[in-house]
């Protein structure tokens, strides 16, 4: 008998070995990992859709991470940044393909590196660890000077920031992960300031809504469900647009069909930051918007 293999088995021995690959994961290419990449090219994914053809959906996951960076934060940047690896790890069991940013916030608006991506989970850990940081300063990260001398922060503002500068692929599934612990002031109110002479708000709760909706993007808001003392007082209301509607507009995470947590269960323990994000990423992944 001839040790050749005829050709016809030859080609269906390749055939096999080339279907059978992973969508978008080469070997020895790590995933998850404090190093490993965070954005990775699905080469199996035709046409760069978001189906692998037998039922699989491999879509990029777009996160961007819109942080209120005010001096109350620091032990939640603390929680978010132990979750990163768990976080990566779950968009990476989802897809090959996902992009991490950040965009930050207290009176004025910073898209940080211009809303660009975090290539690795160390990157982001360390990001993290330098706003959190920043949180003891009472300082702007927008550049505007001076210090935050009240309660509301722009949250709008930082979310319309995000929703219109940061890159939303087409095909993607989009997610935003706000995180505050105090209420907003729409525009054309003043922040901060003597006499309200502080950064001005540029966007209304109606616009910045709209702006998510138009980009498909779920978003995810830890908020305060019961008004605690800021430091410059107690403001009302801290609940309105993200654990409940706004002046009769559905909140933000109902209009983008996201999820809301109380952030108070974050600070007493009873919520983990990562499982809960973890869980909005997993539901919202392919999901008709």
């Amino acid at each position: 008998m001839s040790g050749k293999a005829p050709l016809s088995f030859l080609l269906l021995f390749a055939l096999a070995a080339c279907t059978s690959r992973q969508p978008g994961r080469d070997a020895g290419n790590g995933s998850g990992g404090d190093g490993a990449s965070m954005s990775m090219v699905d080469a199996n994914i035709p046409d760069g859709g978001p189906h692998d053809g037998a039922g699989g959906c491999y879509a990029p996951i777009d996160l961007v991470f819109v942080l209120d960076v005010s001096t109350s934060m620091t032990d939640e940047f603390t929680h978010l940044r132990d979750g990163i690896a768990s976080i990566v790890a779950a968009a990476d069991a989802l897809t090959p393909d996902h992009a991490f940013s950040i965009v930050v916030f207290v009176d004025d608006v910073l898209a940080v590196v211009g809303c660009g991506q975090f290539e690795t989970a160390a990157d982001l850990q360390a990001e993290f660890d330098h706003w959190r940081t920043f949180c003891s300063s009472n300082g702007e990260p927008g550049g505007s000077g001076g210090q935050n001398g009240d309660c509301p922060e722009n949250s709008l503002d930082a979310l319309y920031t995000a929703a219109t500068m940061c890159t939303w692929r087409d095909g993607a599934t989009h997610v935003v992960i706000h995180v505050t612990d105090d209420t907003f002031l729409e525009a054309p109110a003043h922040f901060s300031g003597g006499f309200g002479s502080g950064p001005a708000a540029e966007h209304t709760y109606a616009q910045t809504s709209a702006a998510l909706v138009a980009a498909q993007i779920h978003v995810g808001a830890f908020a305060q469900l019961t008004p605690a003392d800021c430091g410059a007082g107690t403001s009302a209301n801290t609940a309105q647009g993200f654990l409940a509607p706004y002046h009769g507009m559905p909140s933000l995470p109902d209009a983008t069909s996201g999820r809301a947590w109380d952030i108070a269960q974050v600070r007493n323990g009873s919520l983990d930051m990562a499982t809960a994000i973890n869980e909005l990423i997993a539901a919202s992944h392919c999901a008709p918007f």
